[in-house]
């Protein structure tokens, strides 16, 4: 074997090796995709259809394969959405690249056709899009089809609108609760956060006084169980100790509270709260949340437009709030309001397994919509413009002249892949679907997509199927540059170990 047949048996090992993390997800793409049943070691067991989910579970070993997960980890990380499509392409064109190498095609030129492929598909796709600002429900409604949370389309897609407006587009600024218990139509939406807690003690107003103060810390003694060792070198270092730990520390902290909140209000605290605090803090009508994990720390911060202090001793103002505990369903809660732009969606479910596939379908559902609402752009969904770019390209395959135009051609195939399989995990013959589907688009029909229930095709725009313009775009881009990516590599070397 001569070194150009070495190294080109190198990319197709590696071509093979991506291939194979593909085929495990190509089968949940579209509304009817299957699931996947995952299984650890423990005997723990996840049931899902979320590419990024599963590929995530994986143990994948195989440095090329990795490169394909990283491309879906990077799509979900920017778009929420849209990795198994990601996938999907990047397998496709890898699979595509190995027929190009055995008709004789450099791996150089089959890249260099790959990028003008690429951007001419995003490009012609950025031509298709139109103001989205009316269809973002239709757009959560297309991510949540074929998951856990298809049962309340309507509702969870509503819901979806609802939180994304009240964030001003803001996934940051959304907030999602699960509650075991109920069904998907008793979840809710709320302006502001909603903390999984109650105050602290009976005695402390349900509804305090519009005024709030938050410490990243705790306001008790050490632990026990902190595993934390004092070196005492002196008796009279352990007598400072004490009185630095006794009741008189605890007293001067929660007076230090209550001067900056004399008509009461509420107290946020990121650690525990000593005793003594919490008595002095109820009898002056402010009430108290301790334990609250950092997420929601910063969640309160941005929404109440305060500063988190790190002691008591750096506290300063007071900030306005809005406080309640409040029964939501059958657990308790505390809801807070600001004037910062933050809301808290509560998600309903029958059992626990049920509630975190809802979540992850959920999370995506709103990343779709925030970024439909931040763009203002969408595409006609169900693979209907990666299919009319397909055809863009294929118009001007000729313009690269040479060899290239083979590789434009082969992206060209690999973008008909998506409606393909969405077609084919539906029961429909994909070949069929796809000849369908072109002799529409030339026909200037460009919102035709596959009929998953009679095979075929359809009007997406009929269907209310649409998606997020950059969604799409990162899509193809994720895709091309991680298949080229492989497609350069032509050994794998071991590294010695330091």
């Amino acid at each position: 074997m001569n070194e150009n047949e070495s190294n080109t048996s190198a990319v197709v090992h590696n071509i093979r090796a991506a291939k194979r993390a593909v085929m495990t997800v190509k089968t949940t793409l579209g509304p009817m995709g299957m699931d996947k049943m995952m299984v650890d070691a423990g005997g723990n067991v996840i049931v899902t259809n979320d590419g990024a989910t599963i590929l995530q579970e994986l143990d994948i070993s195989h440095p090329a394969a990795k490169m394909v997960v990283e491309a879906a980890n990077t799509q979900e990380n920017i778009c929420y959405d849209g990795t198994t499509s990601t996938v999907v392409l990047a397998g496709e064109l890898l699979g595509n690249s190995e027929l190009l190498f055995n008709k004789g095609l450099h791996a150089n030129i089959i890249c260099r056709g790959y990028r003008k492929a690429s951007k001419w598909a995003t490009d012609h796709i950025q031509s298709l899009a139109f103001k989205g600002s009316k269809h973002l429900s239709n757009v959560a409604k297309t991510s949540i089809t074929g998951k856990a949370l298809e049962s309340s389309v309507e509702h969870v897609s509503e819901l979806c609108v609802e939180a994304v407006k009240k964030a001003a587009g803001d996934f940051e600024r959304i907030r999602v609760l699960c509650q075991p218990g109920g069904s998907l139509d008793d979840s809710s939406c709320f302006s502001g956060v909603v903390l999984h807690k109650e105050f602290m003690l009976p005695a402390m107003p349900t509804l305090p006084n519009g005024q709030a103060l938050l410490i990243n810390t705790g306001l008790s003694d050490i632990k026990s169980d902190d595993n934390v060792q004092l070196n005492l070198g002196s008796a009279a270092e352990y007598q400072q100790y004490k009185r630095q730990s006794g009741r008189e520390q605890w007293v001067d902290k929660a007076k230090t509270i209550t001067n900056l909140l004399p008509e009461g209000g509420v107290v946020f605290v990121r650690d525990t709260v000593h005793e003594v605090v919490a008595a002095t803090l109820a009898k002056h009508n402010i009430s108290m949340v301790h334990r609250i994990p950092e997420s929601d720390m910063t969640a309160l911060a941005k929404l109440l437009n305060a500063t988190i202090a790190h002691t008591t001793e750096d506290l300063q103002e007071a900030v306005k709030c809005d406080a309640e505990c409040k029964t939501i369903g059958d657990m308790k809660y505390v809801v807070v309001k600001g004037e910062g732009e933050v809301t808290t969606l509560i998600l309903r479910g029958a059992t626990k397994q049920t509630l975190d596939e809802t979540e992850r379908g959920f999370e995506d559902a709103l990343g779709v919509v925030c970024l439909a609402y931040n763009s203002d752009s969408v595409v006609y969904g169900g693979g209907s413009a990666y299919l009319n770019a397909a055809l863009h390209l294929r118009s001007r395959a000729a313009e690269a002249g040479g060899r290239e135009q083979m590789a434009i051609d082969a992206f060209a195939d690999a973008l008909e892949s998506i409606p393909a399989t969405i077609a084919e995990n539906a029961g429909h013959d994909p070949l069929d679907t796809i000849l369908t589907l072109r002799n529409e688009h030339k026909a200037g029909n460009t919102d035709s997509g596959p009929d998953i229930e009679n095979g075929g095709a359809c009007s997406m725009k009929k269907q209310d199927v649409f998606e997020p313009l950059d969604l799409v775009k990162q899509a193809i881009q994720s895709a091309s540059e991680v298949t080229i990516s492989i497609l350069r590599i032509d050994d794998i070397i071991g590294k010695r170990g330091e």
